[in-house]
Formats: C-alpha cells, structure tokens, sequence
C-alpha cells in the first residue's frame, strides 16, 4: 500500500499495533496487515479555489526600516558622508 494512496478500511484489529486494511470497492478482501506507524489518516485533498493565497517569499536579506526620520543623513566625525 503505498503511502497517501486514498481512503482503505480497517476490518480488525489484530494487536494495539496491527490492523487489516481492505479496499473500499472491495470491502470483503483483506489487502495486507499493517502497522500503525505505516498508516495515516486520510485528509480529504485542499481545492485550488479555497481563497487563500500565501505571498511569495522575498529571497535575501530584509530590508531596514528606520523609524526615526531624523537619522536618514548620517555623518562622520569628519562631517557628512
């Protein structure tokens, strides 16, 4: 069974650790004993269309924000640059 592969059934549950899984078209057959820590819950797949939209990243380093507008001119002790 390979992982993420869809929705299968649990038709018993031999051990804490060990559970026969069956196909839902064919609920009757058992496909193979597994572990648990082979199996994950199934997570119905997220639609394109959800409506949130996560920004794109910048690549580098990030900008510096100077809240005090007093310090855009800097200066030396030979004066300014």
């Amino acid at each position: 069974m390979p992982k993420r592969d869809g929705t299968y059934l649990v038709l018993t549950n031999h051990s804490p650790t060990t559970y026969d899984i069956a196909d839902p078209a064919k609920s009757d057959e058992v496909l193979e004993a597994y572990l648990n820590s082979a199996l994950r819950a199934y997570e119905l797949p997220v639609s394109r269309d959800s409506g949130t939209v996560v920004s794109i990243w910048r690549r580098g380093r990030p900008r510096k924000f100077n809240t005090d507008s007093s310090l855009r001119h800097r200066t030396t002790q030979k004066g300014s640059l």
